[in-house]
């Protein structure tokens, strides 16, 4: 998906004008690899606490009962990022979902700390795999496959 908007972007910038384009051509290749490289873990988050819904849910009703609340706790923590006064530093690196939105806001702004950015993944990671390691604990549990 990066790549694409990337190429559409390029291609057919100066039909759509803007700021938006000038944003985007001001990212370059490495800040586009890390923005991507930062998206792994977190789609491995929401991978994991999905597939612990689904799981624990006993219909498609349900499921879809839990994850409506979790859209809200996703977002919460993303939006704080746009809050004025919120700025990336070592503290916010370790806060998921809200590293990473700071980190792409640094990233546009030409101002991102190379150091934080292995903070930020690196937390992200742990995060990931934490939540995965529940995942899979989740999915072993004999109560699960043996319910009514």
């Amino acid at each position: 998906m990066i790549v694409s908007v990337t190429a559409l972007i390029y291609f057919f910038g100066p039909a759509i004008g803007g700021n938006l384009v000038q944003m985007v051509r001001a990212i370059g290749p490495l800040d586009l690899a890390m923005v991507a490289l930062m998206l792994v873990p977190t789609a491995a988050i929401f991978a994991a606490i999905l597939l612990s819904i689904s799981v624990y849910a006993k219909s498609y009703k349900e499921a879809t009962g839990m994850i409506s609340p979790l859209i809200i706790v996703t977002i919460l923590p993303t939006l704080v990022a746009l809050l004025p006064g919120v700025e990336l530093n070592w503290r916010w690196a370790l806060v998921p979902l809200t590293n990473v939105s700071l980190a792409m806001k640094e990233l546009v702004k030409g101002t991102m700390d190379y150091r934080m950015f292995s903070v930020i993944l690196l937390s992200t990671t742990i995060t990931a795999g934490l939540l995965l390691a529940l995942c899979r604990w989740w999915f072993n549990r004999e109560q699960v496959l043996f319910r009514n």
